[in-house]
């Protein structure tokens, strides 16, 4: 199974530059939650930024459980974090030039353009 490379690689260098990154965002990543030893979830101890999860619908009917398993890891690792689920997504609605899928698009303008807003009010609270 392969898993998109960026929610990943967001959680691993927050990990691994703590005092240098004070906030970190996933739209639509895979593969945050595995079942490996270097599954990123069991970073958040070494975390220090503050994050946001946005989870397509899809990815979240494909895995039902990763949501819960990262808030239970941020929770206990006093992570800032807000994971949620945009209902009715598909993996990629982030993204303007995704295909058409089964009959209807993957890009989802209202649901980026609020996952995008999300991201900016991250940066100033991890400024301020």
């Amino acid at each position: 199974q392969g898993y998109c490379m960026g929610g990943p690689l967001v959680v691993k260098t927050a990990a691994t530059l703590p005092d240098r990154i004070g906030a970190g965002a996933s739209f639509h990543g895979g593969g945050l939650v595995t079942d490996n030893p270097d599954s990123p979830h069991l970073l958040a101890p070494k975390i220090k930024a503050r994050m946001y999860i946005g989870i397509a619908a899809s990815d979240d009917t494909r895995q039902p459980d990763a949501k819960d398993k990262l808030k239970e890891a941020f929770a206990a690792a006093n992570v800032t974090a807000e994971i949620e689920v945009y209902a009715g997504t598909q993996h990629g609605w982030c993204v303007p030039d995704m295909p058409v899928r089964d009959g209807a698009p993957i890009y989802s303008k209202p649901d980026a353009e609020r996952a995008w807003k999300k991201l900016v009010e991250l940066y100033k609270l991890a400024l301020a």
